[in-house]
């Protein structure tokens, strides 16, 4: 589960709200630039910021914090409030934002988001219920319809949200213990669809055990990081249930449900049981799979051949990615290629895509366009740093 420290921000500066009530906004941090580093320091690898002035208003208006927070750190930043068009969206997104959050569109202008997702992609786009009572505000928490939340998430999730955020405001900035029943409604609600982001009332490491057991996808702190109820680095140490561990000949039977269920290029001589099986005994200690309750949520195949290291399959089950988990399985593979004196590894027979590409070479792989592998592969990245 990630844990997702928060900066809302009213005239340039870091604040907190209690319950979404404007006039509660009180200053919890000198500069916004800084106290990412902190978190930054502390671990997070995700920032979840929100114009408020913004969000009243209806357009951007502290967007040069958020420039600033992208340019400045390796966080990747999620940004809303007052995001209302596919504009807003791609300058957003230009300035070198993750992902960017629509709230009041998704009640009012549903379309807005069906052609956000469209035109920028899934990964991209995140929706936020905010709710009072169960039923959904809007433009900053100054309206409440008649639209119940679960009835809006499934909507969202027809027209192809796979993230959504969900706030209780009663207990935004309250410190009074996470939305539980509520929560537990919509992951029950949404498996196997989208994923659950809890934001509200976090406030002590007991609120990030419950959210991690009920499977969310991440969980955004705020006020309890900034008054001490709540440390960052133990958060984030306790919202990984995540197990990395080296792959077995028994992963099989999931290996290739994962590998089918991504798209995966297979063949039947070096794909099989027994292709995988003897792969395995040359190499038996650079290939993982992540384990989360039991289930397989991602695997890298790696060996070598004393020269140079091959990366086979990298695949993330639909329904845990944008966790970090491919980072975290390459990052195990390139260690392990290292102690076997490996310094150079190759993509192969991986078919070539936007998602995939921006990836790799976030990860140091450059591209080569020259490469057709077996009729699978498009690309082969190769990356040559010996410290990895």
């Amino acid at each position: 589960m990630i844990i997702f420290p928060a900066i809302d921000i009213i005239g340039g500066q870091c604040v907190r709200l209690v319950q979404g009530d404007y006039a509660t906004a009180a200053k919890v941090a000198e500069n916004p630039l800084e106290t990412a580093k902190k978190f930054e320091a502390a671990g997070a690898q995700w920032i979840h910021m929100v114009d408020l002035d913004g969000a009243k208003a209806g357009y951007p208006v502290n967007t040069e914090i958020y420039r600033q927070i992208a340019e400045q750190t390796h966080l990747k930043v999620e940004v809303g409030g007052g995001i209302r068009t596919l504009d807003t969206i791609k300058a957003y997104l230009e300035l070198g934002i993750a992902r960017v959050i629509l709230g009041s569109a998704a009640l009012k202008n549903p379309q807005l988001v069906a052609d956000a997702i469209r035109e920028f992609g899934s990964e991209k786009i995140v929706v936020g219920i905010d709710a009072k009572n169960e039923m959904v505000a809007t433009e900053g928490w100054l309206e409440t319809s008649n639209v119940y939340y679960l009835d809006l998430a499934a909507e969202m999730i027809r027209i192809g949200v796979r993230t959504i955020i969900f706030t209780d405001i009663s207990k935004d900035g309250t410190l009074s213990g996470v939305s539980t029943a509520q929560l537990k409604k919509l992951a029950e609600a949404t498996a196997g669809q989208c994923n659950i982001v809890a934001s509200g009332g976090v406030h002590t490491i007991d609120d990030i055990v419950i959210c991690r057991d009920l499977g969310l996808y991440g969980t955004i702190a705020g006020k309890s990081l900034y008054q001490g109820t709540l440390d960052l680095h133990e958060a984030i140490q306790i919202a990984d249930s995540m197990q990395i561990r080296p792959m077995q000949i028994a992963d099989y039977d999931a290996l290739f449900a994962l590998w089918t269920a991504c798209g995966n290029g297979l063949n039947n001589l070096d794909d099989s049981r027994e292709g995988i099986a003897r792969y395995l005994e040359r190499n038996p200690s650079t290939s993982f799979v992540a384990v989360e309750n039991g289930v397989i949520a991602g695997a890298i195949l790696c060996g070598h051949d004393g020269r140079r290291g091959y990366i086979q399959h990298m695949s993330v089950s639909p329904e845990h990615r944008r966790r970090g988990i491919g980072t975290k399985l390459l990052a195990r593979a390139l260690e392990a290629l290292k102690a076997e004196h490996i310094n150079k590894a190759a993509l192969v027979a991986f078919k070539q895509n936007e998602i995939g590409n921006a990836f790799w070479e976030r990860m140091g792989f450059s591209l080569r366009e020259d490469l057709n592998y077996r009729n699978l592969a498009l690309a082969e990245m190769i990356r040559t740093d010996p410290e990895y």
